[in-house]
């Protein structure tokens, strides 16, 4: 089977999926807009596409389609004519796709999630009652969903709380299909280590160690919520230490205040200790951190499931998320995870301290997620699943 994978950030959501493909024999091309990064052994035989913006910053959506329609207009005429066609389609990437390719091209595509207010916090998240989404919320992005499912024979989405974002009508162009993760690779550790000297720390499993990991730290993985809650937990457990993972920047929703970052602006009202940050971590050293955690936060808004979350349960971590966060829907309260209001900080800050007075609790929790992640977001039925639906629809396509 020769597939091509289309996404601006490649290789975004086929991070564990391509290899795999690879490795069963399929032949594997990817278009993205990122120079090509080093993907190691595991990514042999990929061939890799890169379109080009001429504004980088800011590309708009007719740049990113074109760049797109480019490559795949130049790959068909060289007579390069894959089997299926895989496409991101969040930032217009495949917008031109069924042109190019014409009627007899199987055409997936991976539309995220059905934009609407309460994914971008309002009417969710009680700091944001009274102010505006920044620009036009998800509107663009709800338009290129519905454009790519207009021309696609199927679509993908990785949770059941981003299929249930669609409107009623769209669901059944929709398939469920979790990305999962290699649990093979990524397991408990009860006697995980990590030494980050440069910031002046020794971890270790059954520290009070509390953990929150996202791209950027904003109100979006619920950072807010986490800070107010900390200084409750200090109170009682002053040897506590919370590590934030993650980039200073903005990504979605309301800009932070005087246009600084918002770990900035929270960090400057704290008056407690005990919390340290970092941009990012290698991933081996990330598995380690949450083999290490005492607690994980996995707070959210309801927007797409993230990998930090994943791999958190995937590690054994003890899991904190809130009711209506993506992954929520796929938990049972006090089994897998303890689950509370998004907006009760002191809720949070009693979970947080009943995991890290009760080991043996924090740690059936832990398995107890792991498990869950066997049976929704095993990578190798993801990779069985994904197979099933391009063959599928490989097979009546055919000329």
């Amino acid at each position: 089977m020769h597939l091509l994978l289309i996404h601006q950030n490649f290789p975004g959501q086929f991070r564990d999926l391509a290899p795999l493909w690879l490795a069963a024999g399929h032949q594997v091309r990817a278009i993205g807009s990122e120079q090509e990064p080093p993907f190691g052994e595991a990514w042999a035989g990929l061939i890799y596409h890169r379109y080009h913006f001429a504004n980088r910053d800011e590309p708009s959506l007719k740049e990113r389609a074109a760049g797109v329609a480019l490559l795949c207009r130049q790959l068909r005429e060289s007579g390069i004519r894959p089997d299926l066609v895989l496409a991101h389609s969040a930032w217009g990437e495949a917008l031109q796709l069924r042109r190019i390719w014409g009627a007899s091209m199987p055409i997936v595509v991976y539309p995220e999630l059905w934009g609407h207010r309460r994914a971008l916090g309002f009417g969710f998240d009680d700091a944001l009652n009274g102010m505006s989404p920044v620009g036009d919320g998800f509107s663009r992005q709800n338009l290129l969903a519905d454009l790519a499912l207009a021309q696609a024979d199927a679509a993908v989405v990785a949770s059941r709380s981003q299929l249930a974002s669609f409107p009623a009508p769209l669901r059944p162009q929709l398939t469920l299909l979790p990305e999962g993760v290699d649990l093979e690779r990524i397991k408990p550790d009860r006697q995980a280590r990590l030494s980050l000297p440069e910031h002046g720390l020794e971890l270790e499993t059954g520290q009070p160690l509390v953990t929150l990991i996202s791209r950027n730290l904003e109100p979006l993985r619920g950072l807010r919520q986490a800070l107010r809650a900390w200084p409750l937990v200090r109170q009682q457990l002053p040897e506590a230490q919370l590590l934030l993972v993650g980039k200073q920047g903005q990504g979605y929703g309301v800009e932070p205040p005087r246009g600084d970052s918002h770990l900035k602006d929270a960090l400057e009202s704290m008056e407690c200790g005990g919390i340290n940050v970092l941009n990012w971590l290698p991933h081996s050293q990330m598995l380690q951190l949450l083999c290490c955690s005492g607690c994980h936060l996995a707070l959210s808004y309801p927007y797409t499931l993230s990998w930090s979350v994943l791999e958190a349960m995937a590690c054994g971590a003890p899991l904190i998320t809130n009711i209506g966060s993506p992954i929520a829907a796929d938990l049972e309260h006090d089994k897998d995870a303890l689950l509370v209001p998004f907006n009760d900080v002191d809720a949070l800050a009693q979970a947080v301290l009943a995991l890290l007075r009760e080991p043996k609790r924090a740690q059936q929790l832990g398995d107890q997620a792991r498990e869950s992640m066997q049976r929704l977001f095993n990578l190798k039925a993801a990779v069985r699943a994904y197979e099933e639906l391009f063959g599928g629809l490989i097979g009546p396509k055919k000329p």
